[in-house]
């Protein structure tokens, strides 16, 4: 609960970063019409759809998708360009953005005397985005292999499963099911313990200043010496989580009424994002407590 108490101050005292984030997603949300919108206009206008026509265009996909490859292949490949130029634009901006809040949330705890500043802000984007960045892509090209492994052994294991299965007697049904759900479960818990030390390694990198291997070496030791450090991450995601829920569940009623549904929208927007800073703040202000980080000011006690 002090974790928790210290995200919410650290959040309060830095709540210009919700409408950073705000900024961000609006960036997103246009670069998303840009990339995708664009081309997807342009390739409705090279294929003459109208109204009439647009109904049996998904039978026909779907009866000879082949047919529809070969005479669209350049535009199937231009929006497939598109969509991925999108995620590198989009990923590039959402880092460079988290890098910045996250070495603000440094600053912050470490200094009582600290004033958020856009100088501020730009500055420790400038100098963490490189470092988040190579940390996002080589736990993503480890993640991509180790999810690689999953799928080949599941497949592997329903392989052996039906060619030794001579009937369907309930114990080789039951023991199918419960080997595939092994798999499941346990590449579940993998994604979250992944997803957890993404999270507390782009922590350390920030706050250590160290590259992509040094700092998932001491995100993982920090997570061994204070187990604590899971039942916080797992608080705080569920939280956010449930609380999301709740705003998305008040929003439901007025999605209907257009000047109210779209007021709701923002407001919900608004604290989704202050919610993920306090997520944000808790986490980085408990490892700094955690690790007995050297305090920039003497006057702060976090």
């Amino acid at each position: 609960m002090e974790c928790i108490k210290g995200g919410f101050d650290l959040a309060n005292r830095n709540l210009q970063l919700v409408i950073v984030r705000l900024i961000t997603a609006a960036i997103n949300l246009i670069s998303l019409l840009v990339f995708l919108g664009v081309p997807l206009m342009a390739a409705a206008a090279y294929l003459g759809f109208d109204l009439a026509r647009a109904e049996d265009f998904l039978p026909h996909l779907i009866r000879e998708p082949s047919a529809f490859l070969s005479r669209y292949l350049g535009l199937v490949f231009l929006i497939g360009i598109s969509f991925v130029f999108y995620l590198v634009f989009s990923s590039v901006i959402i880092l460079y953005s988290l890098g910045g809040a996250l070495g603000v949330l440094r600053n912050s705890a470490l200094d009582a005397l600290y004033k958020f500043s856009l100088s501020s802000f730009f500055s420790e984007a400038n100098r963490n985005f490189s470092r988040l960045f190579r940390l996002v892509f080589v736990m993503s090209v480890f993640f991509m292999l180790l999810a690689f492994v999953l799928i080949v052994t599941g497949g592997i294991a329903s392989a052996l499963l039906n060619a030794f299965q001579e009937g369907t007697s309930f114990l080789e049904v039951f023991l199918g099911s419960f080997i595939m759900m092994s798999i499941m479960v346990f590449g579940a818990m993998i994604f979250a313990v992944y997803l957890m030390l993404i999270v507390y390694s782009m922590i350390v990198s920030v706050t250590e200043g160290k590259g992509a291997a040094d700092s998932v070496k001491r995100a993982f030791n920090f997570l061994k010496e204070k187990p604590r450090a899971f039942l916080l991450f797992i608080v705080l995601f569920a939280g956010v989580a449930v609380l999301n829920l709740l705003l998305f569940a008040l929003r439901a009623p007025f999605g209907l009424v257009p000047f109210v549904g779209i007021m709701m929208t923002l407001m919900i927007a608004v604290f989704q994002n202050y919610f993920a800073v306090v997520m944000w703040s808790a986490l980085t202000a408990c490892y700094i407590r955690w690790t007995k980080h050297p305090l920039h000011s003497a006057t702060y006690e976090i």
